[in-house]
């Protein structure tokens, strides 16, 4: 499953980043890699903006970005 299809509260294990890397470099370095756990905390009313929770670290994350981002329940 990918961020953008988690619930609110709902929280597992990153699988896979797909993503351009100028962008797949930045999210590595705040904590998004392979085998660390992720929350998703809220995402904005038209679903553009996902606020997510890895390793004790809040992240606002881009559309583009949340879809890339593949994890395990």
């Amino acid at each position: 499953m990918r961020v953008i299809d988690m619930k609110i509260g709902q929280e597992g294990v990153i699988q896979r980043v797909q993503a351009p890397e100028p962008i797949k470099s930045r999210l590595y370095a705040m904590g998004v890699a392979k085998g660390n756990r992720l929350r998703l905390l809220d995402h904005t009313l038209k679903k553009q903006t996902w606020e997510v929770e890895v390793e004790g670290t809040r992240i606002a994350l881009r559309k583009e970005e949340a879809q890339g981002i593949e994890v395990e329940p």
